[in-house]
């Protein structure tokens, strides 16, 4: 009887880890972000990204002009968010007990007057941006994921009062004023953030831009702190390099 009951608690123990915490159990894979710049730059800056607790390794293009990242998702995460801002702080946990201190990070905010663009990204079937409601409904029920082609609709919206930064968000930061994004992209690829062609004459000049940008990665030490790196592996043979991004 007691083995029972015991049986009887494993299997209860299961059916509520699984209940509360089903989304981690997905199989996750990586999806492609990418910066484009204007063509005329000699040299690309460096930018600092931040996602899921985690400084995103970024890849700097010399030839082409851009910067290339990856974050991981779960498969059937269909939403990102996206911030473009210059820095970004944190907000520590707190109670009502005053004699209760903690080092736990509640959220990431921005902070107070700072400008920033927000972004919404949402995956959906190529086939469904022409569609009513009704119409979208009856497609999701009987089409499978073979039988369209997706891409990313971006909204542009507005954070909270309070500055919180929500959970899936991926955090650029950059000077918001100098970037545009459309829809576009594909479950493997976000749609392309856009460097404005008129940016060296907003900052004045090449060198302007790059000391900018410099100034920026510094501002970013201190929320480094709080952010794991994302581990990487290399592995080599005599034709390629491949190096990979751990998703966990």
């Amino acid at each position: 009887m007691r083995k029972k009951n015991n049986y009887l608690l494993l299997l209860s123990f299961i059916f509520a880890y699984l209940s509360t915490n089903t989304p981690f159990l997905y199989p996750r894979s990586l999806v492609m972000g990418m910066i484009q710049f204007p063509r005329i730059l000699k040299k690309v800056p460096s930018i600092r990204i931040y996602y899921g607790g985690k400084i995103v390794n970024s890849h700097t293009h010399e030839g082409i002009a851009k910067v290339t990242f990856e974050v991981s998702k779960n498969n059937r995460q269909t939403t990102f968010y996206l911030l473009v801002t210059e820095q970004i702080q944190y907000q520590v946990k707190t109670f009502a007990d005053k004699s209760w201190q903690s080092n736990t990070i509640d959220y990431l905010q921005l902070p107070p007057q700072q400008s920033y663009k927000f972004y919404r990204l949402e995956l959906l079937p190529d086939a469904l941006e022409t569609m009513d409601t009704m119409e979208i409904l009856k497609q999701q029920t009987t089409q499978t994921e073979k039988d369209n082609r997706y891409h990313w609709k971006v909204y542009e919206e507005q954070l909270p009062t309070t500055g919180k930064i929500p959970d899936e968000t991926i955090v650029v930061c950059y000077f918001p004023e100098a970037i545009t994004i459309r829809n576009g992209g594909s479950k493997l690829e976000l749609p392309a953030i856009v460097i404005k062609h008129n940016i060296i004459d907003w900052m004045g000049s090449e060198k302007k831009l790059h000391e900018e940008s410099i100034k920026l990665q510094i501002a970013s030490l201190d929320t480094d702190t709080i952010h794991a790196p994302t581990k990487q592996e290399i592995k080599q043979d005599q034709q390629r390099t491949l190096i990979i991004n751990h998703i966990t």
